[in-house]
């Protein structure tokens, strides 16, 4: 709501001082104090910076920084604080998605760990009164019971070990190789694409607009230390045009970018209209990630309630085939 505020009242005329002073007089739950950030203005730190520092999400700063230099400040700050927002819901949508099943496999542990303790040794004792020799499934399912606490914790050290392998050789590659990696990703990659097409759209839109030529852009996307990515990009493309490529081509070499933004390129650099092409493209992908968003959300909840329905029937079937069983025998 900061941003979206600041974002309003450049629109009707405040200059970033005056809108920031003014903040300072209401009242808000935000944790950002504007009296530090108008003093950092005075002192000549730019407002991207100020952010930066207050560790603001780098999207946002990298954006700002763009703003700067466009000059479009008003929309990006109001753009800044929906996609923030946004944000802020979907972290909200997925622990909420994830609370309830946790939960469940809480309890279920503890069920597990109860039946270890009082009914497991009640059945041994059963059976050796009996002198019943239990079949292979059911000997499987006592071990699982017996076990069931060693096997979490081996999944859970393989887990991390395979996380913290993954880290070293993610940390050892550049941006364009991390970037390429990701988009390796079944499922993730899609909205990696998007997400990167859709920033460099937006903003080289504003930028074109702005009257900036592709190679001052360049020049402006290196110099940012906001996003290493963006910067890489930049040197990357920069290279290619050296080189004698178009800007389309030099953009078709970037294998992480969505196949629709380099074809928009190349339409938009054959009939002069690349800087409103790259703009309507930006908001297609918005509109794209958000329905992608939303289907991911609609999709996991019943994966993992039928993961937990499996995990129920299992503990079911370790109470109830050993008597099924026993009986039968009888």
């Amino acid at each position: 709501m900061f941003l979206n505020r600041i974002g309003e009242m450049l629109e009707n005329g405040f200059t970033l001082a005056e809108a920031i002073d003014f903040l300072q007089h209401l009242k808000s739950n935000s944790k950002i104090n504007p009296n530090d950030i108008l003093v950092d203005l005075q002192n000549g730190i730019p407002f991207y910076e100020v952010l930066n520092r207050k560790n603001f999400d780098k999207k946002v700063c990298a954006q700002l920084f763009f703003a700067d230099q466009h000059g479009n400040l008003s929309y990006a700050l109001k753009e800044s604080g929906t996609y923030l927002t946004k944000k802020h819901h979907d972290q909200v949508t997925m622990m909420k998605l994830f609370q309830y099943p946790l939960l469940l496999i809480f309890l279920l542990a503890f069920v597990l760990q109860l039946l270890k303790n009082f009914l497991l040794p009640q059945f041994e004792l059963l059976y050796s009164s009996m002198n019943y020799q239990p079949t292979f499934t059911v000997n499987f399912l006592i071990s699982l019971m017996k076990n069931s606490q060693f096997y979490l914790l081996i999944i859970l050290i393989m887990i991390i070990c395979v996380s913290f392998l993954i880290y070293l050789l993610f940390r050892k590659k550049n941006p364009i190789e991390r970037a390429e990696w990701i988009c390796h990703i079944p499922f993730v990659h899609f909205y990696y694409k998007l997400y990167i097409s859709h920033f460099l759209a937006r903003e080289w839109s504003f930028l074109l607009q702005g009257g900036f030529s592709v190679h001052e852009i360049l020049d402006m996307m290196s110099s940012q230390n906001f996003k290493p990515l963006i910067r890489e990009i930049a040197f990357t493309i920069r290279k290619e045009l050296k080189f004698g490529y178009s800007f389309s081509s030099a953009l078709s070499r970037l294998k992480f970018l969505d196949q629709q933004f380099i074809t928009i390129t190349m339409h938009g650099e054959k009939n002069g209209r690349l800087d409103d092409e790259l703009q309507f493209y930006s908001r297609f992908c918005v509109k794209q990630l958000e329905e992608k968003i939303q289907k991911i959300f609609r999709l996991l909840q019943p994966i993992m309630f039928i993961f937990i329905g499996i995990l129920v029937i299992s503990v079911y079937l370790s109470i109830l085939l050993p008597m099924f069983e026993m009986i039968d025998s009888i």
